[in-house]
């Protein structure tokens, strides 16, 4: 074997196949290419999110959160915010504290450290995704589910300046060891899972019932791993709620990040949530709300969706995917609005599977699909690139 056999197996084995990387490549200066266009030649208007010197320094692909992401990088956390007013304490710390190493020791702009840290969760997270799917749906599922994945429409937040790609990399790890029986690793994952985004709370009943449901070669769950699946389940939630109650201490606020969020005007898991959630929806139905918010018709068909894939997951008895998919639902729902629904969905990674097993006889009804979520893909970029609201 050649040296340069010998490199491209080592990335293989490693990195997954360079087409694949290659094609991230691709897609990620297709999203450039679009985005300038969408910047610079399509008749659509650009917001100014911030003060001048700072919109030069922005990225295209950094825009709304980004700023707070960025104040963290630059500057810390700071003190807490007014009543009422949002806050840099509503965002986690292991996604703008990884790129202020970057930003410090290489004196790196803060935007491009943030991307840098995003592109380069993304190129890891890839391999792994591409992997569980040649095991869930073989070599051509698990290409086709790529294709699903880089056509969801909001997926460019996979390469833009937010935690979503670090939140997509730590998840499949810790599926991957949790369904391997790697209790070490699992929980080391879902530590850091719970550090990116509070959205981990969903993932804790799902990654205890990966752990212990059945493994190749046997036919019911061994309630022997029950101890070490709750051990695992539960990293992500303590996490969540160790940072949440360490920066309330830090900062002499026990509330501090409920105040923070609510700052947005999003709530923590409260049944009135929920039902203004549903209210918001039968108003938007009820008084043709799309006329005047078009951009609310993905959040809620978004949710519709992903209920209706959490629905199919459980008949077929994927109980830990259905259990993601259930609680990546609720926890937006309980906020009691639809904004951002989308975003936090597209991360259910078994769902893009899903996708591929419901068209896997129905090659038209696929190209027909991957065509209208690429130009919902291009529609919601051309939006998030001069700064209107998407997701």
């Amino acid at each position: 074997m050649s040296p340069a056999e010998k490199f491209f197996a080592f990335l293989r084995l490693h990195f997954g196949p360079p087409r694949l990387a290659l094609v991230l490549a691709a897609w990620i200066l297709a999203l450039g290419v679009w985005g300038t266009v969408a910047r610079t030649v399509l008749p659509i208007e650009h917001r100014l999110e911030w003060d001048i010197p700072l919109e030069l320094r922005a990225p295209l692909y950094a825009k709304f959160d980004s700023g707070w992401y960025l104040s963290i990088i630059e500057w810390g956390y700071g003190p807490p915010p007014k009543p009422g007013q949002p806050s840099s304490h509503a965002f986690f710390p292991l996604y703008p504290w990884t790129a202020k190493v970057l930003h410090h020791t290489f004196a790196m702009d803060g935007f491009h450290a943030g991307m840098l840290v995003a592109y380069l969760c993304l190129f890891l997270a890839a391999p792994l995704f591409l992997r569980e799917g040649v095991a869930r749906r073989g070599e051509a599922g698990a290409w086709r589910s790529v294709v699903f994945l880089l056509l969801f429409p909001t997926s460019f937040f996979l390469a833009s300046m937010y935690a979503e790609s670090m939140f997509f990399l730590f998840a499949l790890l810790a599926f991957r060891d949790a369904r391997a029986g790697r209790i070490g690793r699992a929980v080391l994952w879902g530590v850091l899972l719970g550090l990116t985004r509070p959205t981990a709370l969903a993932v804790a009943p799902a990654l205890f019932l990966a752990a212990i449901e059945p493994r190749p070669g046997e036919t019911l769950a061994r309630r022997d791993r029950w101890p070490a699946a709750l051990l695992v389940g539960a990293a992500p939630f303590v996490t969540v709620w160790a940072w949440i109650f360490f920066d309330g201490l830090v900062h002499g606020e026990p509330g501090l990040f409920f105040r923070a969020q609510a700052g947005w005007r999003r709530g923590a898991g409260s049944l009135a949530g929920a039902v203004a959630y549903f209210q918001g929806l039968a108003d938007y139905v009820s008084r043709a709300g799309w006329k005047a918010e078009p951009m609310f018709l993905l959040d809620y068909a978004a949710a519709l969706l992903f209920a209706g894939f959490t629905i199919r997951l459980a008949w077929k008895g994927r109980w830990a995917d259905a259990a993601w998919a259930a609680g990546a639902l609720a926890l937006p729902i309980s906020s009691g609005l639809s904004a951002g629904m989308p975003r936090y969905l597209f991360s259910v990674y078994p769902v893009l599977y899903e996708m591929d097993a419901l068209f896997s006889s129905r090659s038209r009804g696929r190209l027909i699909w991957w065509i209208f979520s690429g130009g919902l893909l291009l529609f919601a970029a051309a939006r998030f690139v001069n700064a209107l609201g998407v997701a």
